[in-house]
């Protein structure tokens, strides 16, 4: 048996989170899956963005997958996506192009852990360490008068 994706790839929590926060276990996959559908979109889309140093292009779909690599738990696509969104924002177009052309193999891993998560594993709606406590109930601060 294989082992799971690496902890630097992915982050398991997010999409049982996820799942915990949509209270639906097919709906987080499904939002999985279409990233995976949607990823080399993207990155051809940021790519020609910054090609051309169209920083508003470029912010517009790097932010988005940002996000939604986030959301899915991969956090080093994350982290690099953030890195070419710092030097784009810092007007560094040769480094924000070069960082972005990364993005496409580190993406390629990326992908086939979320993959390798989604067949490995089964969201559960309930995990004890992701559940949140029931919040206490609201009880004013004493009221003192002064004179």
């Amino acid at each position: 048996m294989s082992p799971g994706p690496a902890a630097d790839e992915l982050d398991p929590r997010a999409l049982t989170l996820l799942a915990c926060e949509l209270e639906s276990d097919e709906l987080a996959r499904s939002i999985a899956q279409t990233y995976l559908r949607m990823l080399d979109a993207r990155l051809t889309r940021a790519a020609s963005a910054l090609e051309r140093r169209d920083e508003v292009a470029a912010m517009d779909v790097l932010l988005s997958l940002r996000v939604s690599s986030a959301t899915v738990g991969l956090v080093r696509l994350e982290s690099a996506v953030r890195c070419v969104i710092d030097a784009v924002r810092r007007g560094e177009p040769e480094l924000a192009r070069e960082r972005g052309a990364s993005l496409v193999g580190l993406a390629a891993v990326a992908r086939h852990a979320l993959r390798a998560h989604l067949e490995l594993t089964h969201l559960e709606l309930t995990h004890p360490e992701l559940t949140h406590p029931e919040p206490a109930p609201f009880e004013p601060a004493p009221f003192h008068h002064v004179v």
